[in-house]
């Protein structure tokens, strides 16, 4: 039977610094931007099975308001025992 292990993290958008979607990481610089984040984890052997909006920030344009997605919620996954 194929067992999995799931790893969890938010990926925020950095307006000030790195312009750009980082993807914070304990005592290790930063991922920054989507297709590293992507590599790095691929390269592990992960696989992404979900990225969810958690956060929205909301900004006034000509007569509504947009919801952009600010912070997202990664999920991957690789194989235990293969």
């Amino acid at each position: 039977m194929t067992e999995w292990e799931y790893r969890t993290f938010k990926i925020k958008y950095d307006k000030k610094q790195h312009k750009n979607w980082v993807a914070e990481r304990a005592e290790k610089p930063p991922l920054v931007g989507l297709q590293a984040i992507l590599e790095a984890h691929g390269s592990q052997g992960w696989e992404l099975v979900s990225l969810e909006a958690e956060h929205y920030e909301i900004s006034p344009g000509f007569g509504k308001y947009f919801m952009d997605p600010s912070v997202y919620r990664a999920t991957f996954k690789r194989c235990v025992n293969e």
